[in-house]
């Protein structure tokens, strides 16, 4: 395997310390893993009940990054980046936002965007957002963002994995509270587990990675990091207590 040299990055324990993801290396991670790869490659699929981690191809891997990327940031950030309200709109939103609207289930509208260059373009956009939060704002400011949203049995999973900034809400059973701070972090950590799958996908089809990724985040859980191919915990709400 052809190592990218990188430096192991996660969020770190100590609170006083401030450090950000690395977004920027995810599209060099990406553009690696999908260089050379056929168009048989790219939409190699298995919708089979049992094999949830291979329902979406490498090419839907790289359109869920970039539409993570967008969506995210313009939810999550748009008052922070924009707050003049003066937004961009590099897609029409409302057809990539959840909403009845919605093209494609979390994927950017493929009958506009499918060619991976253009799907990478998009990622591009995407992680200059994110990396204009990291770098504009202190960390006081990013733990002062706080939000409670209702917990999916996948969130209250992952959220394990961070030292803080993300925790079940007490105040509110079935919900998780997450600061701009474990946000950002948590959004690198989804689309390195998404590159991961890409790289699960290629050796399912005899190919060797490209990239030593960093088991960080979500990469120290089995199902991620494919350990096990059993499917990791689903989407569905958590099941408030009365």
């Amino acid at each position: 395997m052809a190592l990218v040299d990188h430096k192991i990055v996660e969020m770190p324990e100590d609170p006083d310390k401030a450090t950000m993801p690395p977004y920027r290396r995810l599209v060099d991670w990406v553009r690696s893993e999908v260089d050379g790869l056929s168009v048989t490659q790219l939409d190699f699929d298995d919708l089979g009940p049992a094999n949830e981690w291979m329902w979406w191809s490498i090419r839907r891997q790289v359109s869920h990054m970039a539409w993570d990327s967008l969506v995210f940031t313009h939810r999550r950030c748009g008052a922070l980046l924009w707050p003049d309200g003066n937004e961009p709109e590099p897609v029409v939103w409302e057809h990539h936002h959840f909403g009845p609207k919605m093209k494609y289930d979390r994927m950017l509208d493929e009958d506009l965007y499918w060619q991976v260059p253009d799907l990478i373009a998009k990622l591009e956009i995407g992680i200059g957002w994110l990396e204009r939060v990291a770098n504009e704002f202190t960390i006081e400011q990013l733990r002062a963002e706080r939000v409670s949203i209702r917990a999916t049995e996948f969130w209250a999973y992952v959220i394990t994995t961070l030292p803080r900034g993300a925790d079940p809400d007490p105040d509110h059973p079935g919900f998780v509270r997450y600061d701009l701070e474990g946000s950002l972090w948590m959004v690198f950590y989804e689309m390195l587990s998404h590159i991961r799958t890409i790289q699960r996908l290629k050796e399912h089809q005899g190919l060797e990675p490209t990239v030593e990724l960093p088991r960080v985040g979500y990469l120290r859980l089995p199902e991620y990091w494919g350990d096990t191919n059993a499917n990791g915990p689903s989407m569905k709400r958590i099941e408030i207590q009365k």
